[in-house]
């Protein structure tokens, strides 16, 4: 059982396709009646947190596997770096390769439920993939808005699964543009009875819920003890909002008696976040973006403000990180640590290195990296990080001749 609340003036919205309140627009937050968290592992994926989730009937279940990645100990990076207590959340391994999956899970569940048949989003790649792909095992059709400069490789997985699909000139560095995307698809759910599968609390709050599933995770894999920070990319703030949530939920039901520093990362030159939080100052749109990393480029992200509340309840902080620093950091995960995931992905531990560097992070904090994406989402990064690596070509005789200490 759970009720839509909304977070400015605290009436319950009982409309379950709403995706702000109606009285004065606020964003709205899902309440659960009891603050129990059952495991029921005869349910699939990240459903076997349904107690916790917003659906009413097990049967709309749409599930492609969802959850369950694993939380690895660093195997070098951690070490080198003096972190004792080195963790990443390798969230690359869900069905799609992203995290979005646990989200699309949620949503496209809810759009059986309520008897709808198409979906409607934005998505640089990673979000519009995953709701295609559910779409797909749902049996409904949907429509994507995406990025003018998102990767093809992402766009090429989304056509695959085969939703209807557009590119919007300045979605992703013109804020103006941002907000009439969102408002131009609002406007088409609500007259044609559609839903709006957008990756944000503001935009699809029963769906975002699958993402805290995440914070459930982490805390079953590390026991009665939660981390003490927990580092995520931050695009539209959803994320972190969520699993935020996930944590304070976890320590309601009694399970741990804290929660984690929550660390937001954003990429240098599209940092909204992380600019109000160096100036103690609500959100603001910025002008526009200069950073590369597709995934986490928003100069207006739709849940800043949820994302400055949840740093400020849990003693946290923002930081940014350079793109060249993101490439390093991506090359550093593969070849050190055996994790082939995106930039977007990447960014967490270019903070965290920087964190511990500059010694806001002591050797024996227990640290976990949130990695979102798999490497294979965007090309351009892959060939970036490899193209300077030469080839040799040698004949079959030669092969007995190879030294292993030869590089490469």
């Amino acid at each position: 059982m759970y009720q839509l609340i909304c977070r400015t003036c605290h009436k319950p919205v009982d409309d379950r396709s709403a995706t702000a309140c109606p009285q004065d627009g606020g964003i709205l937050n899902v309440v659960y009646a009891s603050p129990e968290i059952p495991v029921d592992p005869a349910l699939p994926g990240i459903w076997r947190y349904a107690a916790h989730l917003p659906l009413d009937d097990s049967a709309h279940i749409v599930s492609l596997g969802e959850g369950g990645t694993p939380l690895l100990r660093s195997a070098h990076l951690g070490a080198a770096q003096g972190l004792d207590n080195l963790y990443f959340k390798n969230d690359s391994l869900n069905p799609t390769g992203s995290y979005k999956d646990r989200i699309s899970s949620v949503g496209i569940s809810q759009l059986v439920e309520q008897g709808k048949d198409t979906w409607v989003s934005t998505s640089s790649g990673n979000a519009g993939a995953s709701t295609a792909a559910y779409g797909v095992r749902a049996g409904v059709q949907g429509y994507l808005f995406t990025l003018e400069r998102a990767p093809r490789a992402k766009i090429g997985q989304i056509i695959a699964y085969g939703p209807t699909l557009r590119s919007v000139r300045g979605l992703g560095y013109d804020p103006a543009v941002e907000d009439a995307t969102w408002a131009n698809c609002a406007q088409l759910c609500q007259s044609r009875g559609w839903m709006m599968t957008i990756t944000a609390c503001s935009f699809s709050p029963l769906a975002m819920e699958g993402a805290k599933t995440i914070a459930y995770e982490i805390c079953e894999s590390l026991g009665s003890v939660p981390p003490d920070a927990v580092y995520v990319p931050v695009g539209g703030g959803g994320l972190l909002t969520m699993i935020h949530k996930g944590f304070q939920e976890w320590r309601d039901a009694g399970y741990i008696d804290r929660v984690p520093r929550m660390v937001s990362v954003q990429a240098l030159g599209c940092d909204a976040v992380t600019q109000a939080w160096d100036k103690g100052s609500s959100m603001q749109a910025l002008d526009d973006c200069t950073s590369m990393v597709s995934g986490i480029i928003l100069t207006n992200p739709p849940d800043g403000e949820l994302v400055l509340e949840a740093l400020r309840d849990s003693n946290g902080w923002a930081v940014s990180v350079t793109d060249d620093a993101t490439y390093q950091a991506q090359e550093e995960l593969a070849s050190q640590e055996g994790l082939f995931v995106e930039p977007a992905a990447a960014v967490t531990w270019g903070a965290i290195k920087a964190d511990r560097q500059s010694g806001r992070l002591m050797s024996d904090d227990v640290v976990v990296a949130l990695l979102t994406g798999v490497g294979f989402k965007d090309s351009a990064a892959v060939q970036r990080m490899t193209e300077h690596v030469d080839l040799p070509l040698i004949e079959a005789s030669e092969i007995l001749t190879v030294d292993q200490s030869t590089p490469g």
